[in-house]
């Protein structure tokens, strides 16, 4: 809570040298006592009330760039009063309707700060009393950290820092931490606590408090305090148990989901659900995507097409070079012909099915062939029925040749350099810096890209990242010469409601339905 202060003046007892300087205390005063303010509470301003076990944390961004923090935060606190009354749904997305799977308006509701446009955070408290952190809610980690009170980074003497002194639930667990992101590196030591997200109670929690932090996490660049990991435990470092699978098993929620619908638009808010996803927040059906491996939310990815989406992308530049070839030319060289009447349209189409029936016709009579030598060496057990394989879920341990993840915790879309430098060429960017004319953003079309068999749109205004501060243009597709897998980021989930299963390992996508409101 907000630390207040209160002074009191007897009129009779000042002279009249004494009431000149009185404004002057007064105000001296006031001063400190504003600059004593601690962090918004866990539930904000807002009361706590809670229906079952689904949980509301919206997510809100804005762009104060300000290098003191001071300033920063006590105009966070200013934004935060004044959006009282602003931040409030239109009509047409009603949080109190029966379709929503028990949310109400304002139960977990926190008022949330964004400098760059490029990512989203929370608040939580961590200890008894509780500490309050700003946390980035990231689905390409496991592990949750804040800053340590012994450490004396600069990124860590810039934020808030924990302090396990204070806190009389506080566990040392005394295990070393150290993880290394994309972007810089944390270290620290393990430690156990009681951490309370959006009305949330969770118990003995495992997590790492930092004691050194890369310049990356310093301020104006990163406001958050810490990380919270919503991704499987065998991603953890250290096999510290993520927050959310420990909800899970002491059945603090009631599903075992949790779902993000990212804010459009500058200083604008979203929300992350845990325990359930609302069914107002998206258009259309959710589509079900399986995980291809559980450690990251990882999916198969078969392709990307530009505009009408005649070529992949992927395909044509996958282990090879393009940067040679004319545009013009590649996007021919990969164009299916077109026919030029129905009757060639008819012939080509009947083509077509003939080609796929010897397919399949080949297929089936190479698995009939293999599958008579395999019962010949190996007559079937009950366990080992083929039968019973096709009614069991198909997960192993191998990934599809191209596939992506869906991370909250990475700002842009992540691919191979080959790809990425097409792309690059097709929408006028500079394949290395990423610069482009903002002119160019009305000549641009939608960019598809296909995840378990179902293709999804990026438009412009998506992939396209603009720079509010320098009014300047980049591309949110970037090059990435050393993960084996596409990273598709904020730039891509902005446009998509996003639900997570950890239970089933699938994940749910639909086109977001959150109005655009800044406060």
């Amino acid at each position: 809570m907000a630390a207040s202060c209160t002074i009191k003046v007897h009129a009779s007892s000042i002279s009249l040298r004494a009431t000149l300087l009185v404004p002057l205390i007064l105000i001296i005063f006031a001063q400190v006592c504003h600059a004593s303010s601690s962090v918004p509470d866990v539930n904000g301003t807002t009361t706590k009330r809670s229906i079952g076990r689904v949980v509301s944390i919206p997510l809100q961004r804005s762009f104060n760039r300000n290098n003191n923090i001071l300033v920063a935060r006590r105009n966070a606190r200013q934004r935060m009063e004044k959006s009282k009354t602003l931040m409030q749904m239109p009509a047409d997305v009603d949080f109190g309707n029966e379709d929503t799977h028990d949310i109400e308006p304002d139960f977990g509701r926190v008022r949330l700060t964004d400098a760059t446009d490029t990512y989203y955070y929370g608040i939580i408290s961590v200890g008894t009393p509780g500490q309050n952190f700003t946390v980035t809610f990231d689905t390409g980690s496991a592990n949750m950290w804040i800053p340590g009170i012994r450490c004396t980074s600069k990124a860590c003497l810039q934020h808030n820092r924990y302090d396990h002194d204070m806190s009389a639930s506080y566990q040392p667990l005394n295990g070393q931490f150290a993880i290394q992101y994309g972007t810089g590196e944390v270290r620290g030591f393990t430690s156990q606590d009681t951490v309370k997200v959006g009305g949330i109670t969770i118990k003995n929690q495992p997590f790492a408090e930092t004691t050194s932090e890369d310049e990356v996490f310093e301020l104006p660049d990163t406001e958050f305090d810490g990380l919270f990991g919503l991704a499987f435990k065998t991603l953890s470092s250290g096999g510290l148990v993520p927050p959310m699978v420990k909800m899970i098993e002491e059945a603090l929620v009631d599903e075992p989901v949790f779902a993000f619908a990212l804010s459009q638009g500058h200083r604008s808010f979203g929300e992350l659900l845990l325990g359930g996803y609302n069914e107002l927040h998206y258009k259309g059906d959710l589509r079900w995507m399986r995980v291809t491996r559980a450690k990251y939310w990882q999916v198969s990815m078969e392709g990307v097409w530009y505009g009408d989406g005649k070529f992949n992308l992927l395909s044509l530049s996958k282990d090879r070079d393009v940067s040679g070839m004319p545009l013009d030319l590649i996007l021919s060289s990969a164009t299916e012909a077109l026919p030029r009447n129905e009757r060639e349209k008819d012939r080509m189409d009947e083509a077509k099915e003939t080609a796929r029936k010897k397919a399949r016709k080949k297929i089936k009579e190479e698995d009939e062939e293999s599958e008579l030598e395999r019962k010949r060496r190996h007559p079937p057990t009950d366990q080992d029925s083929p039968r019973l394989k096709k009614l069991l879920p198909t997960m192993d341990n191998t990934s599809p040749e191209t596939s992506a993840i869906l991370d909250t915790g990475t700002s842009f879309l992540l691919g191979d350099p080959n790809t990425i430098q097409l792309i690059s060429r097709i929408i006028g960017a500079d394949f290395r810096t990423g610069d482009m004319s903002c002119a160019r953003l009305q000549d641009l079309k939608s960019i598809w890209i296909s995840l378990g068999g179902y293709k999804f749109e990026i438009a412009p205004e998506h992939y396209v990242y603009r720079d509010p501060e320098k009014r300047t243009c980049s591309s949110a597709w970037v090059p990435s010469y050393d993960s084996p897998f596409w990273v598709l980021g904020d730039s891509f989930l902005r446009a998509y409601y996003a639900v997570f299963d950890m239970k089933d390992k699938k994940v749910g996508l639909a086109p977001i339905n959150m109005p655009l409101r800044h406060f």
